[in-house]
């Protein structure tokens, strides 16, 4: 199955670039909505990783400033992680920009510090909940609710790799917590798009 999924994106590299830019269009990633938690450099690590994966797959990114204009343009509630922005709200926001896709999501970590073996480690998680809209249709294309950690070893990470164009951060055991958390982000943004980006 890994095989197989590596093995489309690694024909994705070529086939998106032209057959999915055209058939897929664009997209912006508007609003990501954050907690409390996170530093501003993982924060934006997350953001990166979405448009990163987005780009992989052929779409075309649109930048956000336009969205944030439009989004206050037309007084459209400010969304928290309890109070997501509405469908009809990335509806008509996809529209007004011209964009096919808007994608939206929250996301929240979680780091903390555990003892193993003679020392502490940190470790970070990494939670992304995400909806993807057409404008076209009006219809929700994909949603996820995903989670990443940053201390994983196992062969998902190879997909998230695959996905990404930015190689995942190294995280140090026991180091600071932003590179934990950018690298749980990394993840996190690979799982909740693997399923819309990869077609096989």
């Amino acid at each position: 199955m890994l095989l197989a999924l590596t093995a489309a994106i690694a024909v994705g590299s070529s086939s998106f670039g032209a057959a999915q830019a055209a058939s897929r269009g664009s997209v912006v990633v508007f609003p990501v909505i954050y907690d409390k938690s996170g530093t501003d450099t993982s924060r934006a690590k997350a953001k990166e990783a979405m448009n990163e994966i987005f780009k992989k797959g052929g779409l075309k990114v649109v930048d956000e400033a336009g969205a944030t204009k439009i989004w206050a343009a037309k007084k459209f509630a400010s969304p928290t992680i309890t109070r997501p922005p509405s469908k009809d709200n990335l509806v008509s926001l996809g529209k007004a920009i011209g964009v096919k896709y808007v994608c939206s999501a929250s996301v929240t970590f979680h780091t903390r510090s555990i003892w193993v073996n003679l020392g502490p480690k940190t470790i970070s998680t990494c939670h992304v909940t995400l909806t993807i809209v057409d404008s076209q249709t009006g219809k929700i294309v994909h949603e996820a609710d995903a989670e990443g950690r940053s201390d994983e070893k196992s062969d998902n990470l190879k997909i998230a790799g695959a996905i990404l164009i930015s190689p995942l951060v190294t995280a140090v055991s026991g180091g600071p917590k932003t590179p934990q958390e950018s690298r749980a982000a990394q993840i996190a943004s690979a799982r909740a798009l693997e399923k819309f980006i990869i077609v096989e």
